[in-house]
């Protein structure tokens, strides 16, 4: 245990100081293994390396140092989020290593939770430190382009801190009066830049939330013209249909603000130079670059073959090659440190180095709600094993690699979404390395969806989602899709239930559950939710664990910080 807590403390240090140069810099300036920021903004090759540790972090492996099963990279981390919400189940929960927030454990000062702070932070740190870099290198049109990318990843990970680490209010008392005893309403998280000093960062509060909205939009519009005429080799390296996309989440995520909360657009407008006229300027925004990053990318949602991984069904989800894909990770053999421990470990049910498979039964399942809520014509429903052919051979009804016993092994709703790479199911080294998407178009065009409803009016947006269902996801011999919503609340929980099917397993819903502050139902007659996972928030209010408890070790350093109320010590105010 004290080695343990001495683990802790150096990582609160890390935390601490903005500017902990990159390991790999050993490899550049080996005398020494040192290097100051001038002699790295000297060096081509130095930079190059910086930039590439950035866009490599989206695999980093034990990034906290006391392996946690999540802690494989982003993929992760989006599993937990995952997780969070109502439609992701582990049909043998010993083996559900992110079920922190499906069976609300541990949920405040816990290592599962600590991780997901020290990551982000982490990976914020390696694009500072990249940044600062360049901004002693001279000004060619390749370091331009590195800046555009060390940009990208940095708005798109403060844009996950604000959405992960503001309180919203929850409807649990106990919980929401502390929040209000500590002043953290509208609070996010640290602001730590190229420009922080550690001096700084040992008092650094929590930035209001149009401080950091300003910061990812600056961010983002810096990275939008330094990448101009930036042409990627691949596409694990943003450019400006990807900056688009993430234009679009923000956009959208304050639209929503401002339509919960109208009083602060008036609080934003005067503490920033946004001068953003209405709710409504917010969600045209978030359509216009929606449809940028559609049209820009030149990206096409995925058709049932290529959603059910091509004529040899090793395809599926595990490309960034995929028309659908406007931006991803990228794994070779040497990102893949664990025949156990990895994304596809977990979540591909046909390979047999992970848990998530026949052996040791993790398989992932779909909510029994929502699969009841996709029709026949709806041709993403084979993504899951209907109750009824559970237990039986495939025929030809799914797409599989499995065997007739194999598949027959596998229990009602599992996914069979996710594919291991080039369909290898034994060999991990090959198998596990699958890329992973960020960003697909298709949601962009819900995305779109939404925002012109919401700008628009309903009947706008409701032509756009029945469109790009109807276009790409019905067989429309089967039937015809119509969104039947009357208003438009109604119809924002429609465009989420598509989301809901679309994103299975990507980490997409977290932010659309807690943006629209939607409820989460477990636990109803006939779930098919484990015992212990059967949890309900409060309607009208965000889920309590979606309120993530900063760690505790950030105020070793940083006096400046107060925490969220820890959701765990409230457990009882809902219901089982």
């Amino acid at each position: 245990m004290k080695n343990k807590n001495i683990i802790r403390i150096m990582k609160a240090v890390c935390l601490a100081f903005p500017l902990c140069l990159n390991s790999c810099i050993d490899e550049v300036f080996p005398e020494n293994g040192q290097a100051s920021i001038d002699q790295i903004g000297k060096s081509d090759q130095a930079i190059d390396a910086m930039v590439n540790s950035v866009v490599a972090f989206v695999n980093a492996y034990n990034t906290y140092g006391f392996q946690g099963w999540h802690d494989f990279g982003y993929s992760g981390y989006n599993l937990l989020r995952e997780a969070a919400c109502e439609d992701f189940f582990c049909h043998e929960p010993k083996f559900d290593f992110f079920s922190t927030y499906g069976t609300c454990n541990e949920m405040g000062d816990a290592d599962n939770v600590n991780t997901i702070w020290y990551y982000s932070y982490k990976f914020i740190n390696a694009a500072n430190n990249a940044l600062s870099a360049l901004d002693k290198a001279d000004d060619t049109a390749e370091n331009r382009f590195y800046r555009g990318i060390c940009l990208t990843y940095r708005a798109m990970n403060y844009m996950d801190l604000v959405r992960m680490y503001e309180y919203k209010k929850t409807g649990v008392e106990k919980l929401d009066n502390e929040a209000e005893g500590n002043n953290i309403y509208g609070l996010t998280v640290p602001v730590i830049t190229t420009e922080t000093t550690e001096e700084e960062g040992r008092n650094n509060q929590r930035a209001p939330f149009y401080i950091v909205y300003q910061l990812i939009l600056d961010d983002l519009e810096t990275a939008e013209k330094l990448l101009a005429d930036y042409q990627r080799p691949t596409k694990n390296m943003p450019c400006t249909s990807v900056v688009h996309g993430l234009m679009a989440r923000m956009w959208l995520e304050m639209g929503s603000r401002f339509e919960l909360y109208p009083d602060d657009l008036g609080t934003l407008n005067s503490n920033t130079d946004l001068n953003i006229a209405s709710k409504e300027a917010c969600f045209a925004q978030a359509a216009e670059y929606a449809r940028k990053a559609i049209d820009e990318s030149g990206a096409v949602p995925l058709t049932e073959k290529e959603w059910f991984g091509g004529d040899t069904y090793t395809t599926g989800f595990n490309s960034v090659l995929a028309n659908s894909w406007i931006w991803g990770s990228i794994m070779t053999s040497e990102d893949v440190y664990s025949y156990w421990n990895n994304f596809a470990g977990s979540m591909c049910p046909e390979q047999t180095f992970g848990y998530g498979n026949r052996k040791w039964q993790g398989y992932k399942m779909i909510s029994k709600k929502l699969f009841d809520s996709m029709p026949d014509a709806d041709w993403r429903k084979t993504t899951w094993i209907a109750p009824e052919d559970a237990h039986k051979a495939p025929g030809t009804k799914y797409k599989t690699l499995l065997n007739d016993n194999d598949f027959a092994d596998m229990p009602p709703y599992t996914g069979i979404k996710f594919r291991p790479k080039n369909g290898e199911m034994n060999d991990y080294t090959v198998g596990a390395a699958i890329d992973y998407p960020l960003m697909r178009v298709e949601e962009m065009y819900l995305i779109e969806a939404e925002a012109t409803g919401m700008s628009q009016g309903l009947a706008a947006g409701i032509s756009k989602l029945e469109d790009f269902v109807n276009t790409y996801r019905y067989e429309v011999s089967l039937g015809r899709y119509s969104c039947e919503a009357d208003n438009l609340k109604d119809f924002q929980k429609e465009v989420i239930r598509q989301k809901r099917i679309e994103f299975w397993g990507e980490g997409v819903v977290f932010w659309d559950y807690k943006r629209l502050e939607l409820q989460v139902v477990r636990g109803y007659p006939g779930t098919n939710a484990p015992v212990g996972y059967r949890f309900n928030s409060i309607e009208g209010y965000c889920a309590p664990w979606m309120n993530i408890f900063i760690s505790i070790y950030e105020n070793v350093y940083n006096k400046g910080v107060v925490l969220n109320p820890d959701p765990s010590q409230a457990i009882n105010e809902w219901t089982e």
